[in-house]
């Protein structure tokens, strides 16, 4: 892969061990929960809904935060110290009791991909480009891959302007929900390819459009691995967002799977994807170059309560069609969510309740993430590209996180998830690895973080769940983050 070979090189011409500071900030849920903590406190306004994000755009918040009290100053001290330079390398490792088979959060993939895990990460940036390779030796791979080493979590990047154009293998999320994306989540391994996005995200300076407020946007287009239906298969996603009052954030979001071997792939296949002019195929096959592109799109939005009424309290929904009609998205898949972030005795902690449901407008047809030409689905790895049930699941979920001090955060989910209503098979074989057949999980995790000093992390993670196919999924986890001084 190119991308690996750029990484390669630019750090092997890297020398020195003084640290710097990452340009791109990576699924991380405890930094996303301090971020929207201080969103529903009325200290910053920041989209958080688009990962990676920018830590131009989140110093730029932070330096016009408005502290009113200590449980603020905790949590803005929290977010600073992840912008602190990092050393130039760090070494990871994380080993389970069990596979963790239940379905994953958000940023939770990367250390449940595999039971045993040990990583080195060598990172080196200035103020226009960055680069970050990171290393994985994995043993007992839940997502299997034919290579017990990779580069997941790796990228280089450079900014132009106010664009940071991105080469790498980074996992990526779009949209408001805790526990899942309808159309980009991290529940399967990352997608190596070519991203762009908004350093910051002020507003249009022009009048006519500045009512939009501050906007992001980020454009992605990749390759899909371990793709056997149509191999070399291309993913192409485009999403953006914008904030025309402070308590609004409106999003659209667009992903097309294209090309590959035995597809149309010329540039006449690819603007007629773009345009949604790719009706006329069918199972026998297309007309001339009207790609047979498996494309999901829709809509997301926040609405943050402070700025109406004073209250600590978000609520967010998304909804992405797998289908179109009249130009809208239709045979829809649906979430909603409620969050509420609050301290108690000085102790800032939030907590939100979910739903989602990714069956075809509330019925069971086999459709969602599915397609008659790419028959593996809207899947990598076998693993979902969207929410991390799959297609045809119901799941409802309750969690949280409070910091106990400056250094230990405990957080803890409850879940119910139906997944897999239709069974869908491709030529025998069914399509989601993640959750094979038709199943009911009932789940209960809770976690503890400790950062004892800048630039250490222990996590401990533990989970009890059932289900009527394997019966008890139970495990617990051990990950340990520290820097290397040479």
């Amino acid at each position: 892969m190119l991308f690996k070979k750029i990484l390669l090189l630019s750090i092997l011409g890297l020398t020195g061990t003084c640290a710097s500071a990452q340009a791109l900030l990576l699924n991380d849920n405890n930094l996303r929960s301090d971020l929207n903590w201080l969103n529903q406190q009325g200290v910053i306004a920041l989209s958080t809904s688009t990962w990676p994000i920018s830590a131009d755009a989140v110093s730029d918040a932070l330096s016009h935060a408005v502290i009113k009290n200590s449980a603020q100053k905790k949590v803005l001290d929290a977010i600073s110290q992840k912008l602190q330079p990092q050393a130039f390398a760090t070494a990871q490792i994380n080993v389970a009791t069990a596979q963790n088979r239940l379905p994953a959060s958000f940023s939770e993939t990367a250390s449940n991909a595999a039971q045993y895990n040990a990583g080195l990460t060598l990172q080196q940036s200035r103020s226009n480009w960055d680069i970050h390779l990171q290393t994985n030796v994995e043993a007992e791979q839940r997502i299997s891959t034919n290579n017990k080493l990779n580069l997941n979590g790796s990228y280089a990047a450079g900014k132009l302007w106010n664009q940071w154009l991105i080469v790498g293998d980074i996992p990526v999320w779009w949209g408001p929900g805790h526990d899942g994306s309808l159309i980009r989540g991290d529940a399967t391994r990352p997608v190596a390819g070519f991203s762009a996005q908004r350093a910051q995200q002020q507003a249009f300076e022009t009048k006519w459009l500045s009512w939009l407020g501050p906007w992001q946007y980020q454009l992605f287009a990749g390759q899909l691995q371990h793709y056997t239906a149509v191999p070399n298969a291309k993913l192409l996603g485009m999403r953006v967002t914008i904030q025309p009052f402070s308590f609004l954030e409106l999003g659209a979001s667009r992903t097309i799977q294209i090309g590959g071997k035995g597809q149309p792939s010329d540039s006449s296949a690819y603007w007629n994807a773009l345009i949604g002019n790719d009706n006329d195929c069918n199972s026998e096959g297309c007309v001339n170059n009207q790609n047979a592109s498996n494309q999901l799109a829709g809509f997301d939005t926040r609405v943050n309560l402070q700025p109406l009424l004073g209250l600590p309290v978000g609520m967010y929904g998304q909804i992405i069609g797998e289908d179109e009609s009249g130009k809208l998205p239709s045979r829809n898949l649906y979430l909603a969510g409620l969050d509420f972030s609050s301290s108690y005795q000085g102790l800032p902690y939030q907590i939100y309740a979910e739903w989602a449901d990714t069956r075809t407008d509330g019925k069971v047809w086999g459709y969602t993430y599915n397609h008659h030409q790419y028959t593996d689905g809207y899947y990598q790895y076998g693993y979902p590209l969207g929410h991390a049930m799959g297609g045809d699941g119901q799941m409802y979920s309750i969690g949280g996180n409070i910091q106990l001090d400056a250094t230990n955060r405990v957080n803890t989910r409850l879940s119910y998830a139906k997944v897999d209503q239709s069974n869908t098979v491709n030529q025998g074989v069914h399509i989601n690895k993640a959750f094979p057949v038709e199943d009911t999980i009932k789940a209960l995790q809770l976690g503890w973080v400790n950062t004892f000093k800048p630039g250490y992390e222990v996590q401990l993670n533990g989970w009890v769940g059932h289900s009527e196919s394997r019966h008890f999924d139970n495990g617990v986890s051990l990950g340990v983050k520290l820097p290397l001084v040479f």
